[in-house]
């Protein structure tokens, strides 16, 4: 997950890396901040360049998880509603089996976002230490991306 380099990064680099990772905090409005530290920094600094693409694409999956959750739960929220509609019909009393489903996928999603939250602050110290930083699941791919 952490890759350790001895190399100094100046000042600006630490600030302006930790500043795309700690964006992560305004989904979908902080991805702003990515791109455009990746669009005017990269070609002057390769630590710069590396932090700004592996925060672009940990908000790029913060949103995609995002959608993909809110999709959950509305399909969820049917479901529920839709079942009581048919408890109705059958003369039963008492929630339906699947009354707590929407609560429980909004919690799920939630703890996903806060834990990617954590995670881009966590980044973003890391930074500031002068540490690179790769994320789970996209930190490598991201690397091997930028390599060619």
């Amino acid at each position: 997950m952490i890759e350790e380099e001895k190399q100094e990064h100046s000042q600006d680099d630490k600030i302006v890396g930790a500043l795309g990772h700690a964006a992560a905090f305004l989904p979908f409005w902080g991805i702003i901040a990515p791109v455009l530290i990746w669009v005017t920094q990269r070609e002057k600094s390769e630590f710069v360049r590396q932090q700004s693409a592996q925060a672009l694409a940990w908000q790029i999956l913060q949103i995609c998880l995002g959608f993909i959750g809110m999709a959950f739960y509305m399909g969820s929220f049917f479901l529920t509603f839709g079942s009581v509609f048919m408890m109705d019909e059958m003369g039963s009393n008492g929630p339906p089996p699947v009354f707590f489903l929407p609560f429980c996928v909004m919690g799920v999603i939630f703890f996903t976002f806060i834990i990617t939250i954590i995670v881009a602050l966590y980044a973003a110290v890391r930074n500031l230490q002068g540490h690179d930083f790769n994320y789970p699941l996209i930190g490598q791919r991201v690397r091997a991306y930028l390599a060619k």
